[in-house]
């Protein structure tokens, strides 16, 4: 079962104008039969401001192409600072041929040491 690593970090600044950066590498991922996601906090740069994000199902009404559990779950939340959450895609008992959408929930510090949360939407493409 091969393994996808989705990236997450973010950074912020508050400096005049603020400026809020967030990447998640990559932001679409093609998932084949029982491949593996994990999504992590970014590869272990110092400047990551990320406290913990959380995987959400964007849609519930479409099936969740993960193995059980499905979000809300706990085990969909990881803290830092080297945190993962890892899926694994359903062996094919519900198979989809649709981009899945799914979010991200982050909880960050800001510069002042408050934490703050954002919402991402990234997509992942699945296969049958």
């Amino acid at each position: 079962m091969p393994t996808k690593t989705i990236k997450v970090h973010v950074s912020s600044n508050n400096d005049r104008g603020g400026v809020l950066s967030v990447r998640v590498t990559p932001w679409r991922v093609h998932l084949d039969k029982k491949d593996v996601v994990e999504w992590q906090f970014g590869d272990g740069e110092a400047n990551n401001d990320m406290a913990w994000f959380r995987v959400e199902q964007t849609d519930p009404s479409k099936p969740w192409p993960f193995k059980a559990p499905t979000p809300p779950d706990a085990s969909y939340t990881a803290f830092a600072p080297n945190g993962t959450v890892t899926a694994t895609k359903n062996d094919g008992a519900n198979p989809l041929k649709d981009v899945i959408s799914y979010g991200l929930t982050i909880g960050f510090l800001d510069d002042a040491k408050q934490l703050r949360t954002m919402y991402i939407d990234p997509d992942m493409i699945v296969d049958s």
